[in-house]
């Protein structure tokens, strides 16, 4: 997930956030947060992709504590919710698409989900082209194949 917090006062901050990164000691602390019980790890990663509020205050608490290791749970500021926006990162969108791919969509139903998430993958390459191993959609074809194809 790609993470950007936009304060009311200071610099915008990113962080490039796998959970499946997360050291289990931290992963537990996140959980005792969150709520207990089984699947609360994957109820919170969800919960942050869905904007949930308590799960997204979760999820800055622990990107901030990387840098400032004391900070409180009480003490993470009183965000604006549209101050914390969460993202696919690049590695995401593209195993989506790689997944839109193989799966049993229509033909029309493909080339309208690989059109957005094609326009996502390159606003996050931050520039015009398409990813390097991607080729654009064929029209009515529902794929795109990769450049050694």
């Amino acid at each position: 997930m790609k993470v950007t917090y936009t304060p009311g006062e200071g610099d915008v901050q990113i962080w490039d956030f796998d959970p499946d990164q997360v050291p289990q000691s931290q992963a537990e602390m996140i959980e005792r947060r969150y709520g207990s019980g089984p699947g609360q790890w994957d109820a919170w990663v969800d919960d942050c992709r869905r904007g949930g509020a308590r799960a997204r205050k979760i999820l800055l608490w622990h990107l901030l504590r990387q840098t400032h290791h004391t900070l409180r749970f009480e003490d993470v500021p009183d965000f604006r919710m549209g101050q914390v926006k969460v993202e696919h990162s690049l590695e995401e969108l593209l195993t989506i698409r790689d997944r839109v791919l193989k799966s049993n969509l229509t033909t029309d139903e493909k080339d309208g989900v690989l059109a957005a998430l094609d326009l996502e993958i390159t606003e996050q390459m931050g520039d015009d082209a398409p990813p390097a191993d991607v080729e654009p959609a064929e029209a009515g074809s529902g794929k795109a194949l990769p450049n050694s194809a």
